[in-house]
């Protein structure tokens, strides 16, 4: 095996597990742990591991900026898993919040040929555009200020306009989330407004938590993880993290 598909190899297993050792990798490859250690050290040199005693865990990242489109195809069968999730949630008569990300635009595509009576709110274009022919859905728009990095209206006016509307659930998607902090980070200051509102107006709030949202933060920290939030994962959460949400009194689906 050449040392890039190592490398590649040693990042899933990381993003699996969050954690390796080099006497793991050193089995697995059926090399030397010089190599494996020298493996780890270009890895650490490139930004993305952090070199541990005995072995290497993920480095966070730090995300500056989100363009949705770029991640629409990207690790689409983890996002149709959280997408089937959130619509196995839906029931008749629910009136629900659906949040600008790739996951809920998914949920929008499956929710397209529903017989589900239903009231959505959203502040995304193209969930629009997708559920606009659907006359079991009432559609409401928010309108506001256009984000083309999200595809959405967000500012004051959108705000303004959110806050007129009760939810039973709201469908949240994230940049980063921090277990050690308990805290939700987005890129954005007024996304982050935003999104805290919407969480503010639902009776049942969910946030998208894909497994890489655990291991990114981004600028802004606009709520903090509490027992009224669920998490919504692509089941493939690493054990260790697993377990810090069963700490913290977190509840996943």
């Amino acid at each position: 095996m050449f040392v890039e598909e190592r490398k590649e190899k040693i990042l899933s297993l990381l993003k699996n597990q969050s954690k390796v050792t080099v006497n793991e990798l050193s089995e697995l490859f059926k090399i030397s742990k010089v190599i494996v250690r020298k493996d780890l050290q270009a890895l650490e040199n490139e930004g993305v591991i952090t070199r541990t005693h005995g072995g290497a865990i993920l480095k966070r990242q730090f995300i500056s900026n989100i363009f949705l489109k770029d991640f629409e195809k990207k690790d689409f069968d983890d996002k149709l898993i959280i997408a089937e999730k959130i619509v196995n949630l839906l029931e008749d008569g629910d009136i629900i919040f659906l949040d600008d990300s790739t996951v809920t635009l998914i949920v929008a595509s499956i929710l397209q040929k529903s017989k589900l009576s239903l009231t959505i709110i959203t502040n995304m274009l193209k969930i629009q555009n997708t559920l606009i022919d659907n006359e079991n859905i009432k559609l409401i728009s928010l309108g506001g200020e256009y984000d083309k990095r999200t595809d959405s209206f967000i500012g004051d006016l959108a705000r303004e306009n959110l806050k007129k509307f009760n939810f039973t659930k709201s469908f949240i998607g994230i940049g980063g989330i921090n277990l050690n902090r308990m805290c939700l980070s987005t890129p954005n200051l007024t996304e982050g407004v935003f999104k805290k509102t919407a969480l503010s107006l639902s009776s049942k709030t969910y946030i998208i938590a894909q497994t890489n949202k655990f291991f990114q933060d981004c600028i802004y920290n606009f709520t903090s993880l509490n027992e009224s939030i669920t998490l919504i994962t692509d089941n493939k959460l690493p054990d260790d993290i697993l377990k810090e949400i069963s700490d913290s009194n977190l509840t996943t689906v």
